[in-house]
């Protein structure tokens, strides 16, 4: 196929903020889940992967089971069960019970995430 350009598990990006390797960030408008590859300057490209199951910061108070929607809570920079004025990040891919302070995430594209 002429037009193929790549498998899209990977994007570059550039982000406002300095990122470390493993770190959840939300791409553009669409607030694309996504997780750093390494560690990234503020304004500088980086890679991001966009698909797979990842250990993210969560807070304690939520739970879920698998297949339930997580969240992401921009303002406390962690994974929640609470939908409000949070974004999609994904799908819990392990169950997370209240107290757990970190939550295994699968990340999926925003027409996943509809």
């Amino acid at each position: 196929m002429k037009n193929f350009i790549q498998n899209g598990k990977t994007l570059t990006a550039t982000v406002a903020a300095a990122v470390v390797s493993g770190q959840f960030v939300q791409l553009g408008n669409a607030k694309l889940p996504a997780v750093a590859t390494g560690d990234f300057a503020a304004n500088a490209p980086g890679e991001y992967r966009l698909v797979g199951v990842f250990e993210l910061p969560a807070d304690a108070p939520s739970a879920g089971v698998v297949g339930d929607f997580a969240y992401w809570d921009a303002a406390n920079g962690v994974v929640t069960s609470t939908a409000g004025a949070n974004a999609k990040a994904g799908l819990y891919a392990a169950p997370k019970a209240v107290n757990d302070v970190t939550a295994r995430v699968l990340l999926c594209s925003p027409s996943d995430l509809a």
